[in-house]
């Protein structure tokens, strides 16, 4: 468990390259907010979070831990329980919020671009 990275994901960095592919700027890593997103645009107040499917119990691919499954499941509802709250905290201060689990950034690439553009434009 010491070796899994909060920052700097594989997921992560395909995300990066993949904004850079299409030519979209301006993203800060490890900015300081609320939960700490994973890219944010300061100029467009975005804030982007990459959920692990494990960590944050993605509906398609979550597998329930076969040992320790009370402590793990307890700290798995506790992150989505946290992830809530971190969205309402930042959209009360007037971000936008995209959430995408890491699956999808390897499966849909373009689905996450789209949505990342959309939410770009429609920002004031």
């Amino acid at each position: 468990m010491s070796r899994i990275k909060s920052q700097d994901t594989i997921p992560e960095i395909q995300l990066r390259k993949l904004l850079k592919k299409n030519h979209l700027r301006g993203f800060k890593t490890h900015y300081n907010l609320p939960g700490k997103p994973d890219l944010v645009s300061l100029e467009k107040k975005l804030a982007v979070f990459i959920d692990g499917c494990f960590w944050h119990k993605c509906p398609e691919c979550f597998v329930k831990p076969a040992t320790r499954t009370a402590f793990w499941l307890k700290k798995i509802r506790g992150n989505v329980k946290r992830d809530k709250l971190i969205n309402g905290r930042l959209t009360k201060q007037g971000w936008k919020v995209l959430r995408f689990w890491e699956h999808e950034i390897e499966k849909t690439p373009e689905k996450i671009i789209s949505k990342i553009v959309k939410t770009l434009k429609s920002a004031h």
